[in-house]
């Protein structure tokens, strides 16, 4: 059972740090939304992310999932492609620092 939150509670905070990468790029965008969010984040887990594994030593996976992913994110959020772009650069950079900042809360917490 405790895999099932865990789980449930990384879908939450993927969905999280997307609405906040899609805010930071388009502050109004008003089909930034939790909903929305989860379910983009469920796309790409289910379209794009088996296409980087071990797939990726082709290219032709690699370029069908960069194309997936701007096709998903583009239709969401009614974004242009360098909006999409951006938000993909932000989730990076959030997501980074938001896995920084959970390493850090689990190291320091109770032994």
């Amino acid at each position: 059972m405790n895999w099932l939150v865990a789980a449930l509670l990384r879908w939450l905070v993927s969905a999280a740090v997307t609405m906040a990468a899609v805010r930071l790029v388009t502050p109004d965008n008003p089909h930034n939304t939790l909903g929305r969010a989860l379910g983009v984040t469920f796309l790409v887990a289910l379209l794009v992310t088996p296409l980087t594994g071990w797939l990726s030593i082709l290219i032709l996976p690699l370029l069908i999932a960069l194309v997936a992913w701007f096709a998903i994110y583009m239709i969401a959020y009614d974004l242009g492609p360098l909006q999409a772009l951006g938000v993909g650069l932000l989730q990076t950079v959030i997501g980074w620092l938001v896995g920084k900042v959970v390493a850090v809360l689990l190291y320091a917490g109770p032994r």
